[in-house]
């Protein structure tokens, strides 16, 4: 070969190697982006322990994502409502921060203390285990002890009624947003003892995960329900759809893997104890238990709203759904509905601007304070057809008023809407207890009022952000391989498990790129709006957190314990309240 070919020929080799080179896919994880250790410590002992003992190894998604304060996912969002009167309003509150995850326990009835406020910090789990002490069950298994200065051991006979109200989105934040909207709640405050400085007890704050707890007292890492949506035991990795209803969309609880101290009590007493819910879809039956499904149980009243189809339903195979609840009323909801144009003060054919068509929207429906009505209407049945209170078994009802969470979502909770449906929340209530009065007998049951979570104000007024889901998963999935995001939810990732392995892809390194992810790399290309943005803000982090199902069974309390308070005013859930949680001026 002569000189010049030799040349050719090497010459042809640099630019081969130089085309590999710049063909190849740059580093995944940016230099500087923090390790799952470092961001555990940036978040500090309490998020993380909740985080712990929510995350459900095989259920929840392989990353579990914590957004930092006021920042959520929000789907593929427009930019050109920066900074207008006109902000895009939805909003999710899976997050773990203290806005959130304080929530208000007040308990009132016989025996327990008038007007005590309980600073010391608690959690809902312990719900469970205090009724049990109430009911005498000694031999009732918990995670959480119970509350002892609203339930002493030993104060008198068992109620005959022990009757559970849980406002769902109804935390502090939203109490303290709307003052005026729940005298009756204040009332029950005077009158009982509130728990001021109470949390979820575990992340993410997802209302199937959180009412399974207060009525199991067991964490989801126990109870087996990781939120609303779970990964499916029954496909395969790589399925097209890995992801399914925790309740299987047809109200079956067969991954619910811890009992009831309702269902406990009621097999003790030979199922002579009357445990009854009215709430909104499958979600919520974790507040009452497996019903006939589990061996010794028996068909439970549960009234589910059935949203596709507008109407009281319930699954029969496990269940009870009244005959006086059906046909579903719906003539009355309608009827509500109109009504609703004169409580905002104007007559204007609308309710807070949205015509009587967009408040009958599926979509909608539920958010409206004529909801709430419709709600209380079907809880009254309840209570005025059963024999409740009627013998000296106690009876167990758990009552979830949707509308403040739904409503929360659609218009946020600094709106006027949320205001009003919080007032119709609080009547329903105070229509419960006069009820429960006259049938029960003042001094013959307990009445509780809790919440499953708080709710996310509007971003803008907090310094937050909208976190493009969409962009984020285009951007791990250019890094880390197309399709290696099977499913995602609010604050999960399922992936590809399949393809993780044959890839070779290092979790870890993902959680890491999360870490470091910006506003700018969130911004899609082109979009409209982006001259909105402050450019100081284009290089701020969007997470606090990532985590990989393996780095969180590596925890252990010792380990939780030991990294302290973090660097997030929001992240200290056990610190004493000082009066407003979270009020937005």
């Amino acid at each position: 070969m002569s000189k010049r070919d030799l040349i050719v020929v090497g010459a042809a080799l640099i630019a081969a190697a130089l085309a590999v080179f710049a063909l190849r896919p740059g580093p995944r994880v940016p230099e500087g982006a923090p390790d799952q250790a470092e961001m555990a410590r940036s978040i500090g002992t309490d998020v993380m322990r909740n985080i712990y003992r929510g995350h459900v190894p095989g259920r929840s998604g392989e990353i579990y994502l914590v957004p930092k304060p006021h920042r959520y996912l929000a789907g593929d969002w427009d930019l050109t409502t920066l900074e207008t009167e006109t902000p895009w309003m939805n909003t999710t509150h899976p997050n773990p921060w203290s806005y959130i995850s304080k929530v208000p326990m007040i308990f009132y009835g016989p025996a327990i203390p008038e007007g005590l406020e309980v600073t010391r910090p608690v959690d809902l789990a312990s719900i469970a285990p205090s009724y049990a002490r109430l009911l005498g069950m000694d031999d009732f298994e918990s995670e959480a002890e119970p509350l002892d200065e609203a339930f002493q051991a030993g104060a008198g006979d068992p109620p005959k009624v022990i009757f559970t109200v849980v406002i769902d989105g109804g935390g502090w934040n939203v109490l303290e947003q709307h003052p005026t909207s729940h005298p009756t709640i204040d009332e029950l405050r005077r009158s009982g003892t509130t728990y001021v400085n109470a949390h979820l007890g575990s992340a993410p704050s997802i209302t199937g995960a959180i009412h399974a707890t207060m009525s199991t007292g067991f964490y989801p890492l126990d109870h087996g329900v990781p939120g609303n949506q779970m990964r499916d035991p029954e496909v395969d990795d790589s399925a097209d759809d890995v992801t399914t209803d925790t309740w299987r969309q047809n109200a079956d609880p067969q991954y619910l893997m811890k009992p009831t101290v309702s269902e406990l009590w009621d097999e003790v007493n030979g199922n002579e104890s009357i445990v009854a819910t009215v709430s909104y879809e499958g979600w919520h039956l974790g507040m009452i238990g497996h019903g006939a499904q589990r061996s010794g149980g028996d068909k439970d009243v549960a009234v589910i709203w059935e949203s596709e189809t507008s109407e009281w339903w319930t699954n029969e195979s496990f269940y009870t759904l009244p005959d006086y609840l059906t046909p579903t009323d719906l003539a009355t909801l309608e009827r509500y509905e109109r009504e609703l144009d004169e409580r905002d003060g104007v007559i204007d054919d609308t309710w807070f601007g949205k015509t009587l068509d967009e408040i009958q929207q599926k979509p909608t429906r539920p958010g409206t304070t004529a909801f709430v009505r419709f709600t209380g209407d079907a809880v009254a049945d309840v209570l005025r057809n059963e024999d409740i209170g009627r013998d000296e078994i106690t009876d167990l009802v758990w009552v979830e008023l949707k509308p403040p969470d739904f409503g929360g979502h659609l218009w946020n909770m600094l709106g006027p809407e949320q205001a009003d449906t919080m007032l119709e929340t609080d009547r329903q209530i105070d229509r419960f207890k006069t009820i429960l009065d006259n049938k029960v007998g003042e001094g013959n049951y307990v009445l509780a009022v809790t919440a499953d979570h708080g709710q996310q104000p509007l971003p803008e007024r907090l310094g937050g952000w909208r976190i493009n889901t969409n962009e984020l998963v285009r951007d791990i999935e250019d890094r880390f391989g197309k399709g290696i995001v099977a499913d995602r939810n609010s604050v999960e990732l399922f992936l590809d498990r399949d393809l993780v392995r044959e890839e070779d892809i290092d979790l870890s390194e993902l959680a890491s790129y999360i870490g470091a992810y910006t506003v700018e790399e969130n911004i899609p290309d082109g979009r409209p709006g982006l001259e909105k943005v402050p450019e100081a803000r284009l290089e701020e982090r969007l997470f606090a957190g990532a985590f990989t199902t393996d780095f969180l069974k590596t925890l252990s309390p010792d380990h939780i314990s030991g990294l302290g308070d973090g660097d997030y005013e929001e992240g200290r859930l056990t610190a004493p309240p000082t009066g407003a949680s979270g009020r937005v001026p």
